[in-house]
């Protein structure tokens, strides 16, 4: 990406902050405590990739084929790097239990590329759905921005988000297998979809909501969201709170785009989040095996299953933090030589 179009990506600190809150959700939504509380993060932070595909959307405004070609390349080679992390965590902890035959066999079948292009799927590393669906959105939008049809495209958000709702609370009420729910259709494409959408002029009157009916509208919606958390419904219906909540969260860091709010927040979205949303699943394993190994910790017990999660993210924030460091560290050397040479 080049220096200007970082520049204009980076503006809005608002968003970089709504990022920051995201990659913590996704976490606790992975990492959960028990009980209730736990139940409550798992539902209530429903919004945390939405917020992340319709950021990607948001700043695709406007963007010519060449820069969308950019922008999917460097999500593949991000979907490679994140591949290669869990593949060596899984297969490290597979040689440690002596079951490496049973996960490559389990990993490995006929219909695996059939679960990873369709249903966003890797079944030794969950989190990557989301790196998957970006890439399939990013093929479809290149099209769609080479044949000039954004206006087009944006006109079937609504039909998206319907499917979404309809194939969501179909397979949470008949408790399906998470992936029958996960494709870019229903999961990623729309959301991208409105985050544009939020960016053209004809969305100008919808930005200009009031900021007490946009936090209302993020209340309302976080409290459909957490219902399966508080109550037995014979109906999962609470997929229906997602829009709201997102579409108000979003809408409020559209407000005072350079007001900033919390810096060390901001920072995390803005510099660490990627890192953190890749890197939190092994690190909690690895964590795992230390405090059960190392310290002969019950990792079982309710005291362990309460502090996990906010150890868990403390190292991943501080292991991205120093990965970011090393690059920054490395771009600047390789740039102080390059100087130097010319």
């Amino acid at each position: 990406m080049e220096k200007a179009e970082l520049e204009k990506t980076n503006r809005n600190v608002k968003l970089n902050l709504l990022k920051g809150i995201a990659c913590i959700g996704v976490v606790f939504i992975h990492i959960t405590p028990p009980g209730l509380f736990g139940d409550i993060l798992v539902y209530g932070f429903q919004f945390a990739v939405p917020i992340f595909l319709m950021i990607a959307g948001y700043y695709a405004y406007g963007k010519e084929e060449d820069v969308i070609k950019r922008r999917l390349i460097k999500i593949v080679k991000i979907f490679l790097y994140a591949y290669l992390v869990f593949f060596l965590y899984k297969l490290t902890f597979s040689l440690k239990d002596h079951e490496l035959n049973k996960w490559l066999s389990e990993s490995y079948k006929w219909d695996t590329p059939i679960k990873y292009i369709c249903f966003c799927t890797i079944n030794f590393a969950v989190p990557l759905w989301y790196l998957i669906a970006m890439i399939e959105t990013y093929i479809v939008w290149l099209f769609v921005v080479k044949g000039k049809k954004e206006d087009v495209a944006i006109k079937l958000t609504p039909i998206l988000f319907l499917f979404q709702i309809i194939l969501t609370a179909y397979c949470e009420t008949n408790h399906l297998k998470w992936f029958w729910k996960i494709n870019f259709l229903a999961q990623a494409l729309p959301w991208f979809m409105l985050g544009y959408y939020l960016h053209t002029e004809k969305a100008q009157k919808v930005r200009e909501i009031k900021t007490s009916i946009l936090a209302l509208l993020a209340m309302a919606g976080f409290m459909i969201e957490i219902m399966p958390s508080v109550f037995d419904l014979s109906l999962k219906f609470n997929v229906v709170g997602y829009l709201p909540c997102t579409f108000g969260l979003f809408c409020l860091a559209l407000k005072n785009p350079e007001k900033s709010i919390c810096k060390p927040i901001e920072f995390l979205g803005d510099k660490l989040s990627l890192n953190v949303y890749i890197l939190h699943v092994p690190i909690s394993g690895i964590i795992g095996l230390v405090a059960s190994d190392v310290f002969s910790v019950n990792i079982k017990s309710k005291s362990f299953l309460w502090v996990r999660p906010v150890i868990v993210l403390v190292v991943t924030i501080l292991v991205s933090w120093a990965i970011y460091e090393i690059k920054t560290s490395v771009r600047k050397n390789r740039k102080s030589l390059t100087e130097e040479l010319k």
